[in-house]
């Protein structure tokens, strides 16, 4: 353990004190993990929950640790950069993160007071809002169901509070410091309950609530009977549709009229179809129609608009089952997003309908105090008491069972599910990414700086002090900044002199005897090439010769003359190229300057290779696009196309076809000569201008192997230049001058 820098320590260290303090949360809760994540929601809940952090926290300070033994194992300890990024990193972060935890903390306490003014209450609001205005006013005589559809809008209601209070049209600013989200990051359920505890109707059920028209008010066009009805439906059985309106609560904003069938009891349907209007469909109709009053159900009989399936059950009613079909065009429906799972009083909740369930049937004999924290998140139950007192319906949160205190008509409980911490963080984030931003800065800012004033130069004297190159220095002079850095440049200015003269001694003697080695190779290669050269036509020679010597036949004797005449004539053109090439190489060659017509000139090389290329029943095209002249040396440049045009009628294939072309531009004319044949190998391509070469020694023919080297020197002679590449039908040579 010895080994371990004391930086590891100390961050590994402060990891796992924060562990602790993970863990000391989740104790002071008093949670088990695994009756946390019963529910929905798992990995979200991993992914927020203390216990998981303080793991990972404790995990990642094992790495640390680990990291630093294995380095202090290997015995090249911390470089200095990485350790002066480790400090600042840690200072810098470390000093961010204790002012983010004091930013979210006070937002937290704001986003906790907005959710308690919110929420707090917020039964009492939903009774305020949906039953109060109408309930037991007399309403249930003239409708039918009139003030059980008061309790259904409360439990629909309050199945979403996130859409209650902070709901804001787009765009619309919210006047503070801070956006605030167009929704609050809330959960709730609801439930309505009867003065003995028995459950009326509640959020977590899935049913549509309407105002139904019969068939025959729906084609006598009525509108808006206000006999209420409920229907409650399966979710799986949902069409893809149904299931894109009804699970974002929009149904009331997409579809302007329902059909539904089914079995009909005079409260309820159950439902076997459920078909909509799209709104926009009825929209256009509408303003297709122009001006004037209109009914929903004419409308839409009168524009055929046709009928968006949103449920299909065809076994909810029995086959002998009476089927009837009701109309709507004043709808809603109860579709409640299920929460997160969470801990009450330390009680494991899968979500909040569990806990409504609960409270429920216990807050029939009166009131009490609910609302609390849990860690990062605050539950916010709440009770609202419909009670009779002097023949008067009041409505109140507070209720403690006695006579004087009234009869209890029904009551309303909910609770809401919401993490101020969490809002917190959604909040800030913006906050949070650009100060941690300006933080990254800030330690690449001072680890640059570092870098360049201190780091960089002793690295730079390490590496030359190592390699003993003391022309390294020269560039540095921006880089001694610091004090300390000048004294060690300063002192090392003489040794880097000294090891300068020395190295220098030492690259002209390496220099030289370079030069040496590659002189001789250079000679011991053109030994052997022309001694491989020469070796051939003397052979033959020294055999005719010999047939002479021992009287050959007449008949003979001027055929091995003719022989003997034909090697030394080859012989001759082979020393003649020979010189040639060592007087283009030392540049003793004197070039003449002519007006040339290239194209006239390579057709007078390729008549002399006429019987050859007929021989072999070659295609020569020529694609000149116009005359071209240019001022060279003619014979030269003869030379050179010859030798060009040479090669590519001996390896082209028999049938096979030649292009040459030739053009202007800017300034400069090039000289192609394409022929089909076998691409040349990678190697060739870079070597084929090399003197006595040969890509394939087989095929080579007579030729000595210096036609390439020395028209490859003709034309740098005349400032241009030559190449080779393989092409899609065979290889291309090419000069450009």
């Amino acid at each position: 353990m010895k080994k371990i820098g004391r930086g590891f320590w100390l961050a590994a260290g402060a990891l796992i004190l924060w562990a602790i303090w993970d863990g000391w949360r989740y104790a002071g809760a008093d949670r088990s993990l695994s009756s946390y994540y019963e529910g929905a929601g798992l990995l979200q809940q991993l992914v927020h929950h203390p216990l998981v952090w303080a793991l990972g926290k404790v995990l990642l300070g094992g790495l640390l640790l680990f990291a630093g033994w294995k380095q202090g194992k290997s015995g090249k300890g911390v470089a200095a950069r990485t350790a002066i990024t480790g400090l600042v990193s840690l200072a810098v972060l470390g000093t961010w993160g204790v002012s983010m935890y004091c930013v979210t903390a006070v937002a937290a306490e704001y986003a906790a007071a907005r959710y308690l003014a919110a929420y707090e209450d917020y039964a009492s609001t939903l009774a305020e809002r949906n039953a109060a205005p109408w309930l037991g006013k007399g309403h249930d005589l003239t409708y039918k169901n009139y003030d059980i559809a008061r309790i259904w809008a409360a439990v629909e209601e309050g199945g979403h509070a996130n859409s209650f209070q902070t709901y804001r049209a787009a765009g619309e600013e919210t006047g503070g410091f801070l956006k605030l989200p167009d929704r609050d990051r809330a959960w709730s359920a609801a439930a309505v309950y009867d003065g003995e505890g028995n459950l009326l109707a509640c959020s977590w059920e899935d049913f549509f609530t309407f105002e139904y028209l019969t068939e025959e008010q729906w084609n006598r066009r009525e509108e808006r009977s206000r006999n209420n009805a409920r229907a409650l439906f399966d979710r799986a059985k949902l069409t893809q549709a149904g299931r894109e309106i009804v699970q974002d609560g929009s149904l009331s904003l997409d579809a302007r009229a329902l059909r539904l069938t089914g079995s009909f009891d005079g409260v309820e349907l159950i439902p076997r179809t459920v078909e909509a209007i799209d709104w926009e469909m009825f929209d256009e109709a509408l303003r297709a129609r122009g001006s004037g009053s209109y009914t929903v159900s004419g409308l839409v009989q009168d524009s055929g608009l046709p009928w968006i399936s949103l449920y299909e059950d065809p076994e909810a009613v029995a086959s002998e089952g009476e089927v009837i079909t009701l109309y709507s065009d004043w709808f809603d429906v109860c579709y409640e997003q299920p929460s997160p799972g969470f801990f009450y009083q330390g009680n494991g909740y899968d979500g909040l309908d569990t806990l409504v369930s609960e409270l429920g049937p216990r807050l029939a004999g009166g009131w009490k105090r609910m609302a609390r924290y849990e860690g990062l998140d605050l539950i916010l139950p709440s009770v609202n008491y419909c009670m009779e007192v002097d023949g008067e319906l009041r409505y109140s949160p507070y209720y403690h069972g006695r006579e004087d205190s009234g009869t209890v008509w029904v009551y309303t409980v909910s609770a809401v599910y919401c993490s101020p911490w969490r809002t917190a963080g959604e909040e800030l984030w913006q906050v949070y990414l650009l100060t941690f931003l300006l933080a990254v800065g800030l330690i690449l800012l001072v680890r640059a700086r570092v870098q360049r004033c201190l780091i960089k130069p002793v690295r730079q004297v390490g590496e030359a002090m190592g390699s003993g190159d003391s022309r390294s220095w020269k560039n540095v002079e921006d880089v001694w900044m610091w004090r300390e850095g000048r004294v060690l440049r300063e002192e090392l200015r003489n040794w880097s002199d000294r090891m300068g003269m020395q190295s220098n001694e030492i690259t002209r003697l390496n220099t030289a005897l370079e030069y040496a080695r590659e002189a001789e190779e250079n000679r011991r290669q053109m030994t052997s090439s022309i001694a491989h050269e020469l070796k051939t036509p003397l052979a033959v020679i020294h055999s005719y010769a010999e047939g002479l010597k021992e009287h050959a036949a007449e008949e003979k004797r001027d055929k091995y003359i003719d022989v003997i005449l034909s090697e030394t004539e080859r012989i001759d053109g082979m020393v003649l190229e020979m010189l040639d090439l060592s007087r283009l190489e030392a540049g003793r060659v004197k070039l003449s300057r002519d007006d040339v017509s290239i194209l006239a000139l390579t057709k007078s090389i390729f008549e002399r290779l006429e019987a050859q290329a007929r021989a072999k029943d070659l295609r020569i095209s020529f694609d000149v696009p116009e005359e071209v002249t240019v001022v060279a040396d003619e014979s030269r440049i003869a030379q050179v196309i010859e030798n060009f045009a040479a090669n590519a009628v001996q390896y082209t294939p028999e049938g096979g076809r030649i292009t040459v072309r030739i053009k202007n531009s800017k300034g400069k004319t090039s000289f192609a000569i394409e022929n089909e044949s076998p691409p040349l190998p990678e190697e060739a391509l870079h070597k084929v201008w090399d003197t006595f070469y040969r890509a394939d020694e087989s095929r080579s023919g007579r030729g000595t192997g210096l036609g390439l080297a020395i028209a490859k020197h003709i034309i740098e002679l005349h400032g241009g230049q030559c190449s080779v590449r393989n092409t899609v039908s065979g290889v291309e040579f090419r000069f450009t001058i």
